[in-house]
């Protein structure tokens, strides 16, 4: 019967639409026409029926026929560039149309710091996006994912963990301890995080690049900034959105690994060829164990077993919007819960914003902004020392996760040193990461006069975090440490901030215009930290974190940082005959964080609107032809509170008792890292916006720029904080933009940026004008050098295996000559480098025969030269297609995993043999034919963790970021059921890269700003298949 009544109401409304289509066709007539401009005949024009999808385009002499017209309907005429015109039929059958320039695409504005300008009248570098076009084309949970190769001069690296948000780069790097990314602004006020914001909620983001832009920000612009504007509702009625998608992510590559069996052969050989005793030689697996192997009844693929496939991810977003009399207002809640393809990383997000406009009286408005976020987060250790991915790569297949008593097995198959297993990371994660922010925000804004306003706004800001983890006998902490423990950590954060904004608008007569803005800002924090650690638990499974006091050992520390900002701002926009534009700020900012507390930075910018000058008005097939110079100067003081002033530490001794020790030396005499940047633009627009243009070129100097400074050994500290950095960065970027097609059923719309950047060192001031950079290990591959590229890699040149003529040659100098012994007498390379055959050979660069720093030298650099991307959106009545592409060339990659599997990379520890299917073409004295090294006990002159040329790979890779297909449900039905919009759409994103990089993703090594470029147990991004709705009714 259920069936029954489901195929009934399936053809009841398969019916109804029968009914509308019949309903639709009677009664049509013929209408034809032409359709002009002021210059004469407009070509190409669109001429549709409203709410359906019947029209037609102009002929070359600007006439048009369109049939099947109902008598009643209403024509909608329009053009690229010009106002779009509805004429009501009302039965006649001739309609000719004179189409009016869109005054509005002139006036267009578009939000700067503190306000807003036309975009006509722009002096500086500004991107600008759409929000809702960016997700149509590119749906995801986060929109930096969308903003990837969308704006010229912005860099984005994704990464795969869905904890962590994407690593966002305005033109280049230009600090190296206080680079912080973009500051983000939402709706006027400063500070968020774009990865905490419901993409639905975005109606626009700008990012200010320039110097001239960024410079109203002062101390927090140096690295670009992101205007976000969320949606005010405009129009009388009440609407409700609803979108989802669930999103089926799949691995995109695993590494290539030896099965069990293969790796049973393997260390077989292994013991044969290393060892050099008989009952050293011995077989480690038996026949029998191999066979075994080798059919699957034992072994363990540890990579399979560590991803998950299928992930899945969802987001549910609904809100209401509209706007009732004076006041508008939007509601809105979002639910995000994503997978990553890791197992047990998982990443859940709750969204919230109610927003309230109104105008109390003519001369008064007001409005309240309350939003938040709380998330969940959880993950596996992946880490660069003994992590999950690196652990999982090198463990051998032939150990099962745990023996017969439902242990751990926590030992290398060969060495048999102890190895905390695979599987430990994965079934032993007892952790509770939740975050919960609280956004209040208010506005008054007073229209005092004819064009001069006075808007006052306060926003606070709670933020709460909790990060709990138990370790019980069977975690990783457990087996490095010897002990059960329990952590408790909780913040509490308080931000407030209050701006006051005095503007002044005003139009004299066409030939002036000015914009004056003048803003007095505040800010303050408070930030409070408390941390419990209990060890020996005694309840480790059954209380961990929920029962700190059942514990052998206790620890507590707290601390609390309070930093306040203070900031003053002076900008005048002046426009001369609608064709000459100047721009010039000045903003004062006060630092607690910093000795020299005050600092100033001002900022002046020309353009000129070159298509309005009398030479160019008979130029008809270009609309805009600009030309923009400006200079400023932005700060950062993105320090460590209280760097100014000498750490005391707290030290336990061995009976109870505390001692206090000095942490770190003050920085008395920090300043302000300063950016000066000069910035020159073209802009074009030709044939009635179907094809623009942008290009900018820009020179910016970090200087002053805050670095840890090593010294030497007798001044009893390795390093001091010290402003003695510069770096210099250079660039071109450039935006195309094109509709090649615009007419009656198709239409395709295409987007191109291109972006290149080049970031120097200008001053390193060490002696040998070299440092080390990056944390623990990373500072093992990256040096920063005086008059190099960022990212620069340094080491050692890889030059093969060690052949046995090699090792037997009499060693020479770079001049030919023979290295004589301390005895006077001639050695072979052997004795000299203490070195035997089938290891590896590293470049002896002066020839002294021996290996050290004066042998290692720049090996490859992570900074792209150039990243483009592409988009392009074709669309067929109510089909659209877009595909969105993405490149990122002229970089190298240090594979540090690849180094990990064959046991030589630092931090990472390993078995004598590893489950890499390379090993497979070691040397053996039948093949000398290889580079990879042999199973031999090495000489004293073996450089085991050396970082070489070995593990440099060209990191360049085009990578198809998405294809989405969507489906429009036509106008004239949803009208008929009463919504105003329904939409099905399909999405691939990730289907496939172009890449030499051996690795499992190029994209992922660019995540980390600073070090970029190396691969080191990173996590990688998956294949993403989306199937969402978007419900508006």
């Amino acid at each position: 019967m259920k069936q029954k009544s489901n195929l009934l109401k399936t053809l009841g409304t398969m019916l109804l639409f029968v009914l509308f289509a019949i309903q639709a066709n009677a009664q049509n007539i013929t209408v034809t026409g032409t359709v002009t401009d002021n210059l004469g005949p407009v070509i190409g024009a669109s001429i549709q029926v409203e709410g359906t999808s019947n029209g037609c385009i102009t002929d070359i002499d600007g006439n048009y026929n369109l049939p099947n017209v109902p008598a009643n309907a209403t024509l909608v005429f329009s053009y690229i560039g010009y106002q779009s015109q509805k004429v009501a039929v009302a039965g006649k059958t001739k309609i000719d149309v004179k189409l009016s320039e869109d005054s509005q695409l002139l006036q267009e504005v578009v939000v700067v710091g503190y306000g807003v300008q036309r975009k006509s009248d722009l002096t500086g570098a500004v991107a600008s996006v759409k929000a809702a076009e960016v997700m149509k084309n590119t749906p995801t949970a986060t929109v930096t994912d969308a903003l990837q190769g969308r704006l010229a001069g912005v860099s984005v690296a994704n990464g795969g963990d869905p904890s962590q948000a994407s690593t966002i780069r305005v033109r280049g790097i230009n600090s190296v301890s206080g680079d912080t990314g973009p500051l983000v602004v939402i709706d006027g006020f400063i500070g968020g995080n774009l990865k905490n914001i419901n993409p639905s909620d975005i109606q626009s983001i700008e990012v200010l690049k320039d110097a001239s832009a960024t410079a109203v920000y002062g101390s927090r612009g140096a690295n670009g900034v992101i205007l976000v504007t969320t949606k005010t509702p405009k129009t009388d009625k009440t609407t409700v959105e609803f979108n989802a998608f669930v999103n089926v992510k799949t691995v995109l590559k695993k590494p290539d690994m030896l099965n069990a069996g293969e790796f049973a052969d393997l260390a077989n050989q292994f013991k044969k060829e290393y060892y050099t005793k008989p009952e050293q030689q011995g077989a480690l697996y038996s026949p029998e164990q191999v066979a075994a192997f080798k059919n699957g009844q034992a072994g363990f693929n540890y990579i399979d077993h560590i991803f998950n496939e299928p992930a899945l991810a969802q987001n549910y977003d609904l809100s209401i919007s509209g706007k009732n009399g004076k006041t508008s207002y939007l509601a809105s809640l979002r639910y995000e819960n994503t997978e990553g393809i890791i197992k047990e990383s998982v990443y859940k997000q709750y969204n919230w914003r109610l927003k309230l406009d109104t105008e109390i009286k003519k001369w008064v408005n007001v409005g309240l902004n309350l939003w938040g976020d709380y998330s969940e987060t959880a993950g596996p250790r992946m880490t660069q020392y003994n992590g999950l991915l690196l652990s999982a790569i090198n463990y051998a297949p032939t150990v099962e996760p745990k023996n017969d008593k439902g242990e751990y097995n926590n030992k290398f198959a060969i060495n048999g040193n102890p190895a905390y297993n695979p599987m430990g990371h994965i079934d032993n994660i007892n952790t509770a990461n939740k975050r919960l922010n609280n956004h209040i925000q208010g506005y008054v804004n007073f229209n005092i006069l004819d064009g001069l306003t006075f808007r006052s706004q306060v926003g606070i800001t709670f933020a709460n975090r909790l990060r709990n983890a138990a370790h019980n006998e069977d975690s990783y902490n457990y087996f490095a440490n010897s002990y059960t423990e329990a952590n408790a950590s909780s913040d509490w954060d308080f931000s407030f901030l209050n701006t006051n904004t005095l503007n002044y608008t005003k139009e004299f007569n066409r030939n002036h215009r000015i914009n004056a803005t003048a803003v007095f800002e505040q800010q303050h924090s408070n930030d409070y930290t408390h941390t419990s650690t209990a060890r020996y638990l005694a309840f480790a499974d059954k209380l961990g974190f929920n029962g700190l006091e059942y514990a052998d050992q206790a620890l507590a520390s707290s601390n609390r940082e309070k930093a306040s900002l203070m900031s003053g701002l002076l900008r005048v926009n002046y426009v001369l005959m609608d064709r000459y534009m100047l721009t010039a700020s000045i903003r004062a900012d006060g630092s607690s964080r910093l000795a020299d507390k005050w600092d100033y930075f001002p900022s002046v910018a020309l353009a000129w609107n070159v298509k309005q000058e009398s030479f160019m008005q008979d130029v008809d097939w270009m609309d805009q032809f600009n030309i923009r110079l400006g200079y400023g100067a932005v700060g950062n003081q993105a320090v460590e509170i209280y760097r100014i002033y000498s750490q005391m530490e707290a030290v336990k001794n061995s009976d109870g008792t505390t001692s206090y020790v000095l942490g770190r030396p003050a920085a008395r005499d920090l300043k302000w890292e300063r950016n000066i940047q000069i910035n020159a633009g073209v802009d074009f627009s030709f044939l009635n916006g179907r094809l623009t243009t942008s290009i900018d070129y820009y020179n910016k100097l970090s200087k002053d720029i805050l670095l840890e400074v090593a010294q030497p050994y007798h001044t009893g500290w390795p390093s001091l904080l010290k402003n003695a950095g510069e770096i210099r960065n250079t660039g071109i970027e450039v935006t195309l933009g094109a509709t090649p097609v615009s007419g009656r059923d198709w239409n395709w719309r295409s987007d191109l940026t291109l972006s290149h950047n080049n970031g120097k060192y200008e001053r390193i001031p060490t002696l040998d004008k070299k440092q080390s950079m990056g944390d623990k290990f990373e500072k093992k591959i990256f040096k920063m050098i005086e008059g190099e590229k960022l990212g620069t890699f340094w080491g050692y040149t890889y030059e093969g295996v060690w052949k046995t003529a090699d090792v037997n040659a009499i060693a020479k100098d770079n001049q030919g000559k023979p290295i004589l012994d301390k005895k006077g007498k001639e050695q072979t390379n052997g004795t000299l480098y203490k070195v035997v055959a089938g290891q590896a050979k590293y470049k002896d660069v002066n020839g002294d025969g021996v290996y050290n720093e004066s042998d290692q030298d720049i090996i490859g650099c992570g900074q792209p030269i150039f990243n483009w991307g592409w988009n392009n959106t074709v669309s067929y009545k109510n089909f659209d297609l877009s595909l969105f592409i993405v490149g990122f060339h002229g970089f190298d990659i240090y594979n540090a995993t690849h180094q990990s599997r064959f046991g030589s990379l630092p931090g990472c520890t390993t078995d004598l043999v590893t489950p890499n299917p390379e090993f497979l073409n070691r040397w053996t004295p039948e093949n000398e034919n290889t580079d990879i090294p042999g199973f031999v006990q090495v000489g004293a002159g073996d450089i085991r963790e050396a970082i070489s040329t070995r593990f440099v790979e060209n990191g360049s890779f085009v990578k198809v970021k998405s294809i989405t297909l969507g489906y429009n449900l036509p106008e004239s039905i949803c009208k008929n059921i009463h919504i105003n919009a329904f939409r099905l759409y399909a999405s691939v994103q990730n289907p496939f890269h172009f890449s030499g990089y051996s690795g499992l993703d190029p994209e992922a090594a660019l995540g980390t700003a600073l070090t970029q470029g190396a691969d080191w147990g990173v996590y990688p991004n998956g294949r993403n298949f989306l199937f969402g709705i978007n419900l508006s009714f």
